[in-house]
């Protein structure tokens, strides 16, 4: 009987297409107002992406809380980048970076790269993976260079931004 459960569960681990990250992800419960507005923002950026088909992502920057720019992802670059383009920034120092979806590991390397303060997110990378937005080789956390300095980033609950998966 042991085995037959170990068996199973054995099965449904390696069936299972979670992606578990290793970078640290803190989940808000409760968050201002002001969040609420800039998520609005990527939500709405992403939404426009998805009525042209393309991938549902959106990406707003914020300095010292007041809107810097706002992104989507194209063919070529993803909606963080494309924002942090538009921003005509030379750094992300300092900057709160709100997004849709959870960065991929490339991204969130780049983001780092360039210093971003604090990075904000609704889906997570499981929820990206399944929607198929990105595959789990995009979100390969032991790709990153030890140099890297990690910034933290947290998961906020955003129903609207949710909804874009399905």
């Amino acid at each position: 009987m042991k085995k037959i459960i170990l068996s199973t569960l054995l099965l449904a681990a390696s069936t299972t297409t979670s992606v578990v990250a290793q970078i640290p992800i803190s989940k808000v419960e409760q968050y201002s107002p002001t969040d609420m507005v800039f998520l609005d923002m990527a939500t709405d950026a992403a939404k426009e992406n998805k009525s042209r088909g393309l991938a549902p992502s959106g990406a707003v920057l914020v300095i010292n809380g007041e809107f810097r720019s706002s992104g989507r992802s194209t063919a070529t670059s993803s909606a963080e980048e494309t924002a942090f383009k538009k921003s005509r920034l030379s750094s992300l120092e300092g900057v709160t970076l709100y997004t849709v979806n959870e960065p991929t590991t490339a991204v969130y390397k780049f983001l780092c790269d360039n210093k971003i303060g604090a990075i904000y997110f609704v889906n997570d990378r499981n929820a990206v993976i399944k929607a198929g937005i990105a595959t789990a080789a995009d979100y390969n956390d032991s790709s990153l260079p030890q140099s890297v300095v990690k910034i933290p980033m947290f998961q906020i609950e955003f129903p609207d931004a949710g909804l874009l998966l399905k």
